[in-house]
């Protein structure tokens, strides 16, 4: 393979991505560098560099939890943004997120990493006329909502290289955030505390395929610091989180279940 272009070197590891996806055993464990730098027979460093090049544009993304692999982003999937697991979020989340809004009066999301963003997938809004905007399929940074860190700290994206200032209170220094992202995963939620928007703050918790299982996603809430003040927060993200794990658990039944489709009785319960 040597002399082999750019575009060709990204174009076979997507073939890759794409035959790996296909084969579910293989899919678990996900593309390596070692496998594409032997694939191509390019050093292990251009091999990194392709890939990440990939998950850049949202062709790739990194496998969660232990495993050091990359699988099929949501930018390379037919007829939808979604990989099959993002796809049985949004098929489930729904009566999940209107559960959120009852309990904590704030509107509700869920939401996945897509190309160095975090997408929403799922929106519920709040009755309260002060209210966040809401938008399915709306891209929201990764590095100062709480959906992106929560993102982040469960590994399904990587820090952006670029960290720009969204308010006075947004991280932007790595290394700061990396600490920050770290405390995430230890707490099991990630707060926006007016980091993108001046006067909003939001919770979101990762939801997983079972509990303890690979990690897939987010859910969360956003709302007006005027409702979401920090006396409340704690009761906030205990409900967020609670409902997070009742998602996982959701999620990691029906996955032991081939070929079941979410019915109107699944509900939260």
């Amino acid at each position: 393979m040597a002399g082999l272009g750019t575009l060709e070197r990204g174009l076979r590891v997507l073939d890759l991505l794409i035959e790996v996806e296909s084969d579910p055993i293989r899919r678990a464990v996900g593309v390596s560098v070692q496998h594409v730098a032997l694939e191509l027979d390019i050093h292990k460093s251009s091999a990194s560099r392709v890939l990440q090049t990939l998950v850049a544009a949202g062709y790739a993304v990194p496998n969660g939890g232990a495993r050091r692999g990359f699988r099929l982003g949501p930018a390379a999937q037919v007829h939808s943004e979604l990989s099959m697991e993002q796809r049985r979020l949004t098929d489930f989340a729904r009566p999940f997120l209107v559960n959120l809004v009852e309990e904590t009066g704030e509107g509700a999301h869920a939401a996945v990493a897509a190309g160095g963003w975090a997408l929403v997938i799922d929106d519920v809004e709040t009755g309260h006329a002060l209210r966040v905007v809401a938008g399915k399929g709306r891209r929201v940074p990764l590095h100062c909502t709480s959906a992106g860190k929560c993102l982040l700290a469960v590994g399904l994206a990587t820090i952006p290289p670029r960290l720009p200032a969204r308010t006075t209170r947004t991280i932007i220094n790595p290394r700061i955030l990396q600490l920050h992202l770290a405390e995430i995963a230890e707490r099991g939620y990630a707060l926006d505390d007016e980091e993108n928007h001046p006067g909003v703050r939001c919770i979101s918790a990762p939801v997983s395929n079972g509990i303890g299982g690979e990690p897939i996603g987010c859910i969360g809430i956003d709302g007006p610091v005027v409702r979401m003040a920090e006396d409340e927060l704690e009761r906030l993200a205990e409900t967020v989180m609670s409902t997070a794990k009742s998602l996982s658990l959701k999620l990691g039944e029906h996955h032991r279940l081939p070929g079941r489709e979410p019915g109107p009785r699944d509900d939260v319960g």
